[in-house]
């Protein structure tokens, strides 16, 4: 009996192993959003961020593109960036990959605001995750406003 609990726990274990390996990739993915958050705030303290600047908080990588647009509406800049979060791997793995496309909308100092504001929004399509850095996408709810 109790070789039969230890096989279908191992069975269990086993079987949601793959999930717990995403949920922890998209865990640090989540986790960069925020750091490219603050170092915008960083950068756009000075109130001017030229693309040099965003260039740098967003490098590129695979299989991750980095930094895909930059576009300015007024005072405001909106980046379009794919970002990698990375877990652990799975079995013959070695790590488990995510990637994700998010918008980070930047609006400087003054204009209505007593400090500069970043804010985050994940873009998802949900068939075809790797096209939501290539086409406008789908704004999520998952915002992470800055402070």
């Amino acid at each position: 009996m109790l070789l039969l609990v230890c096989v279908i726990g191992l069975w269990v274990w086993a079987a949601t192993a793959d999930d717990r390996a995403e949920g922890e990739a998209r865990a640090d993915l989540r986790s960069g959003a925020e750091t490219r958050q603050e170092k915008l705030v960083g950068a756009v303290a000075d109130g001017v961020l030229d693309d040099s600047e965003i260039a740098r908080v967003f490098p590129r990588g695979k299989p991750a593109q980095g930094l895909v647009r930059i576009e300015r509406d007024g005072p405001d800049v909106i980046v379009t960036a794919e970002l990698l979060g990375v877990g652990p791997g799975v079995f013959l793995t070695s790590e488990t990959l995510v990637t994700g496309c998010f918008t980070f909308t930047v609006t400087p100092e003054g204009h209505g605001r007593r400090g500069s504001e970043v804010i985050v929004r994940e873009l998802a399509v949900e068939n075809e995750p790797q096209s939501a850095c290539t086409t406008a996408g789908v704004p999520s709810p998952s915002v992470f406003p800055s402070h």
